[in-house]
């Protein structure tokens, strides 16, 4: 059976819709983790970022998979709704294509981690010297535990449209939390954006 170009090109986003679910429900799940999420800002120190007073969404400028997912994507606009809130804030709007000062992009990933515990299965047991002489203990060990668990990570890019250059990045990390119910991802991942973009631009 012959598959034309358009059910390929369908295929192909429906592909990119079920890899981009997982990586956006990450984020809101980051600001609800077991621990609590670390914030990380780097930029370039030297750039003038007193100039910058229009941007654009990446994806809004470059077509892809990933951009076509994030127009339908409910998720996704509650990130780029809640960052547009933030940096209006900041006296920063969204400008015309081709002529906005940056372009405002964001990732999402997860990884998956071991944590190994305890001894190895078998006898254990040691001597002490004392005042009153020697103590001998003797334990039996089960064996080793091993815990896994997931890590988050939000990074927000700011890019600079006539360089090309990311000049400012935030970064959030976490341990994810198993489950967490709809209304709290929507407040959560507000918190994270939020966060993430509270020191932009740098003062």
């Amino acid at each position: 059976m012959r598959v034309n170009s358009s059910e390929r090109a369908v295929r192909g986003v429906k592909k990119a819709f079920v890899a981009m679910g997982g990586a956006l429900a990450c984020l809101a799940l980051l600001a609800g983790c077991a621990d609590k999420p670390t914030y990380d800002v780097d930029y370039d120190q030297s750039f003038p970022f007193a100039e910058y007073k229009t941007y654009r969404w990446y994806d809004d400028d470059h077509n892809s998979r990933e951009s076509q997912y994030r127009r339908y994507n409910s998720s996704d606009q509650r990130v780029r709704n809640t960052a547009d809130q933030e940096l209006m804030q900041r006296g920063l709007r969204q400008g015309a294509r081709g002529q906005a000062d940056f372009w405002v992009n964001y990732h999402v990933t997860k990884r998956q981690t071991q944590k190994i515990s305890g001894q190895e299965q078998g006898m254990h047991g040691g001597v002490a010297a004392g005042t009153y002489g020697r103590s001998v203990s003797v334990g039996y060990s089960s064996g080793q535990s091993v815990k896994t668990y997931e890590d988050g990570t939000a990074m927000f890019d700011v890019i600079d449209i006539k360089t090309g250059r990311i000049v400012w990045r935030g970064v959030a990390e976490g341990r994810l939390k198993n489950s967490m119910s709809k209304a709290e991802r929507e407040q959560l991942t507000i918190t994270v954006v939020h966060e993430l973009l509270k020191k932009f631009p740098p003062q």
